[in-house]
This record gives C-alpha cells, structure tokens and sequence, in this order.
C-alpha cells in the first residue's frame, strides 16, 4: 500500500521554463538529502496561464522524482494569491505548504515549517527573526520588504515578522477557509490571510530561515510594495466575503449516547481537509469552503444515505457568523483523533457564557439562509 500523503507543497508558477532548470534543483536536492519524502509529499505545481512551456518543463523535471505530481493549469493569471487558492483546492494532506518557485528559502528547511505546524494553525517563515540570516546584494529589496512588513502591523496588529513572506504552512482545513474567505488575489493576499487567521483566532507560530536573493527574481521592489500597502488598506474596507456552503449534521432522535454514536460514525466520513466546529445539542456544522453546489450536494447525499438517524441540513454561513461564534470550537478530523477512543476531538472548552451565546448563534444558525 502506498503511504498515506503528510504533505501537499503548493508552488505557483508563471512563464518560468527559462529557469525552472535551476530552481527546482534545490527542491530535487532537498528529496534525495531525505528532507522531503517524495513519497508522502503531494506537489502541486500551480501554472499561471503561461505564454512559455513552464508546465512541460515542470513535468519533465519533477516527475521522476516526485511520484505525487499534479500540474494545474489555470486560464489566466489572476495572481499569486489565486494560483494558491487553486492549489490549497486539490490539496489531499493534512498539511499544505507553498513556496515560491525561485526558491529564495530553501526547500530544505521545510522541515521547520512542519515542526511549527504540529502546534499551531499556520506556521510562517521569517527572515526577520533573530536566527534567520539573509543572503542577498540587493539592498533595497530587504529594505523595502522590512519597510512594507513594518507597515503591514501597523495597519492589521497581525503582530507577526514574517508577512510578505513566501514560505507558509497550514493545516489543511484552516488553509481552505481562508483562501476561501481572502479577497485579494495579487499583492498582499497572504497578509490578508494571515489577518483572517487572527480574527478567526488561528494559533500563528513564526519559523527562522535561511533567505537568499534570487537573482532571477520577478518581484519588483518598489511597485510591489506599493501595490502591497495599497491593497493592505484596502482588506478592512471588505466585509463582504463570500459565504461558505455548510452542512448542519445532526442525529434525529434519541438519548445523548445515542446521538454521539450516529454522529460519531457520520464524522469519519467527513473529509480531513474540511474544517469543522462542534455545535451544541451533539452536532456537527461541516464547512464546505472552496466547494462548488455540486460537490455540497454530493456530501449532503451521502450523509444522508449513511443512516436514517442522521439529519443534515445545507446552509450558507457568513464570515460574520463565524466572528460571532468565537472562541471557534474546531473538531480534530486528523485520522489520530479518528482513532482516539476518548470521543473528545475538541479544541478547546467554553466557559458558560460562551455557551450561552452560542447557544444563540446556534438558533441563529438553524434558521438561516439554505444553499
């Protein structure tokens, strides 16, 4: 059998087959020096709609090495921060990662971001930490990014040193709720995410890393950092995200140790890369982000076919009814918890206040708008 997939590695690409050749060397390094395993390792090569043969190129090159090869080609380039999207979409790992394509970090140090992500939500490379080193002639691109990473707390309070940073890890089920709800898909998206992932109460742990200049590099100092700081200002004034297709799962009848079990059996059908948050009275509300109807219609249809005990009913939630349900109570669907007999997958517990308001929230959430 094969092993069961740790890690899915999100690299965009746009019109790169010129130098693919000596970026993904580091990558291919990293595999032989047994620091990726490209045996459990899902890597996702995210094509911007290239002009060149950037997804020959990748194919070639990775897929001896990489048996978990996909190449995802979009139409256009709608931007960095929606090519990730795409990929974080067909992600299958727990665990999603992405990294530029010129390999400023090294791949090598992935390691580091998978530690982190063992504790935490999110985990982020930093080059502005104390341990991290920085390897590059051009001054005023470190300058630039300092200045805009500076800028960035000032505006969001995200309190984190490694903003702009390309080398980003997620569990899989926060990553998709963020990039569902992110709405800048160019500069600063993954600002913005890292701020969705404060206001949601993500756990955030920072990385040191070794930083080198790629000489090749298409990031523009100055006119980067200005469209980053503009649409930096521009994420407060969004409040309108899109809704996230859910599923309320719930047991019909029965006494409170009948209505774990049913929900218990219909949870290890739930898909690990979805998130999903424990509600009151023993049910679950399976949130579907980055899913389209069909896909909503098709895991409805199946949790209904499971048992004629179950109950589940389709909903749209908004990013506001989130905010209003925090502390956010997320269920641990990692295949460990699954084997946990304790029956506990809870994140953390409420005091009664807590519960009284999200008992409200619940009501709040029976009634509202169906898919």
């Amino acid at each position: 059998m094969d092993d069961a997939l740790t890690l899915s590695l999100v690299i965009p690409a746009f019109n790169e087959a010129a130098r693919l050749s000596d970026t993904v060397e580091r990558l291919i390094e990293a595999a032989w020096n047994g620091l990726i395993d490209p045996r459990v390792t899902e890597l996702i090569v995210v094509d911007e709609g290239h002009t060149d043969e950037t997804d020959r190129m990748a194919e070639a090159l990775l897929a001896p090495k990489f048996p978990h090869l996909h190449i995802l080609q979009l139409q256009r380039d709608s931007g960095k921060g929606a090519a990730i999207r795409a990929g974080t979409n067909v992600a299958t790992a727990p665990v999603v990662a992405f990294m530029d394509v010129d390999m400023s970090v090294d791949p090598a140090q992935i390691p580091l971001l998978l530690g982190a992500i063992e504790s935490a939500d999110v985990a982020i490379g930093s080059r502005s930490l104390t341990d991290s080193t920085i390897e590059s002639a051009n001054i005023r691109r470190v300058i630039m990014g300092r200045a805009f990473n500076v800028l960035a707390n000032a505006v969001t309070n995200v309190g984190l040193k490694g903003t702009q940073s390309d080398f980003k890890a997620f569990r899989t089920p926060m990553a998709r709720l963020l990039f569902h709800l992110m709405a800048v898909d160019r500069s600063a998206f993954d600002v913005e995410v890292l701020w969705l992932a404060r206001q949601l109460g993500m756990q955030i742990a920072d990385v040191p890393v070794h930083w080198s200049d790629s000489r090749n590099s298409t990031t523009r100092p100055t006119a980067d950092s200005v469209s980053k700081a503009v649409n930096r200002c521009r994420i407060h004034w969004r409040m309108n995200r899109p809704r996230i297709p859910a599923l309320i799962v719930e047991a019909r009848s029965g006494n409170r140790p009948i209505r774990e079990r049913v929900l218990s059996e219909a949870s290890t059908t739930f898909r690990t890369t979805d998130p999903v948050l424990s509600l009151p009275q023993d049910r679950s509300l399976l949130l579907l982000p980055l899913c389209n109807p069909a896909q909503v219609n098709g895991t409805a249809t199946r949790l209904s076919a499971l048992s004629n005990k179950l109950k589940v009913n389709k909903r749209l939630v908004s990013y506001a009814e989130l905010m209003k349900m925090k502390p956010l109570r997320w269920a641990d669907m990692s295949p460990s918890a699954r084997s946990d007999d304790s029956g506990s997958t809870e994140r953390r517990h409420r005091s009664p206040r807590e519960a009284w308001r999200h008992r409200q929230i619940d009501l709040e959430l029976s009634s509202g708008r169906e898919v």
